[in-house]
């Protein structure tokens, strides 16, 4: 992975950048470049150092099977929007991946987002994030002032339900609590996630229906589903979907992109199934890429055949069961 700075410049800066202003004088900002940077240096620190779980290790571990945590006792008093972000942020992690090239040095993975569950380090995330792994592949967790941990344990989750359940080296966490019933169809939801490299973006919606289908790799299994119109991304797999009183309903997962075509306008009763697209970013060594095009003359931009995007997320009930509570 290629530095731009040494680790212990990042490490100051980034918990510079991070740190909450003093009270009364705004909000406070995230350098995106930065943090990004710290993160996956930090992560490259540790995987020296043999922090994390070793991959041959969280590949053994990586077993479906209820985490069996104890879960904190949801509020009862409803909160503003602004107040919902207030308690939940700090409850927020990146968890993301490194892994050695074939010359040993230490590559930038993927990342995605996680919720803190317990007070002692369990967090939880979708299962697809520790899916298609590379080898050597080792995992991390940092927390919204820039503390980055090492994943130690995968304590168990659910492939169908796409939700999986590991440990960082951290105590005190302030877990999240997991709503009891499901939330209500039309009712208020937030989420709080790292899409497109953008850390810690905080969108807003209603919960839009529940549905359910066919596990395309087990048509014996069905996946269960609830869509939301709180807008997530790519890098915002595994990030808490909110209720008013800050608990947990549900867990943001994959999109339904509905495109309009040349066939089905030609034949409006046919019905096309449209396709699910997973959350989890591609792997990258720069996070910046290469700005294709930007020296031609700009195209004119033709109309998108894309009417709508839906956002689906694990509903907090299949979390219940999964956490084995």
């Amino acid at each position: 992975m290629r530095r731009t700075v040494v680790s212990l410049v990042l490490f100051v800066a980034g918990a510079l950048a991070l740190a909450a202003p003093p009270a009364g004088t705004g909000p406070r900002y995230v350098d995106d470049d930065e943090f990004y940077e710290h993160v996956f240096n930090k992560l490259e620190d540790l995987a020296k150092a043999k922090k994390p779980l070793a991959h041959k290790k969280l590949v053994a571990k990586r077993k479906p099977g209820p985490a069996n945590v104890a879960l904190a006792k949801p509020g009862e008093k409803a909160l503003a929007p602004e107040d919902v972000y207030k308690l939940a942020e700090k409850s927020v992690f990146v968890v993301a991946s490194t892994f050695p090239d074939k010359d040993g040095n230490w590559e930038s993975g993927t990342y995605a987002s996680a919720w803190a569950v317990t007070a002692d380090g369990a967090l939880v995330t979708n299962w697809h994030v520790f899916e298609d792994l590379k080898d050597g592949e080792v995992f991390g967790a940092a927390d919204r002032d820039g503390t980055v941990y090492p994943v130690t344990d995968f304590l168990g989750g659910d492939k169908t339900a796409d939700v999986a359940v590991f440990r960082i080296a951290a105590k005190n966490l302030a877990p999240l609590p997991v709503a009891p019933a499901h939330a209500e169809v039309g009712s208020w939801v937030g989420v709080i996630s790292h899409p497109g490299d953008l850390f810690y973006v905080y969108t807003q919606g209603t919960v839009t229906r529940y549905s359910t289908n066919k596990n395309p790799d087990d048509e014996k299994k069905r996946e269960k589903w609830m869509g939301i119109t709180a807008e997530f991304a790519s890098g915002s797999s595994g990030s808490p979907v909110l209720n008013k009183y800050g608990a947990v309903v549900g867990m943001a997962a994959q999109t339904l992109s509905l495109e309009a075509s040349d066939e089905a306008a030609a034949n409006p009763a046919r019905r096309l199934r449209p396709k699910f697209a997973r959350l989890q970013d591609d792997k990258k060594d720069d996070k910046k890429g290469d700005k294709k095009g930007d020296d031609k003359a700009k195209e004119v931009p033709k109309g998108s055949p894309q009417q709508m995007v839906v956002k689906m997320a694990v509903p907090g009930t299949e979390l219940l069961r999964v956490l084995g509570k």
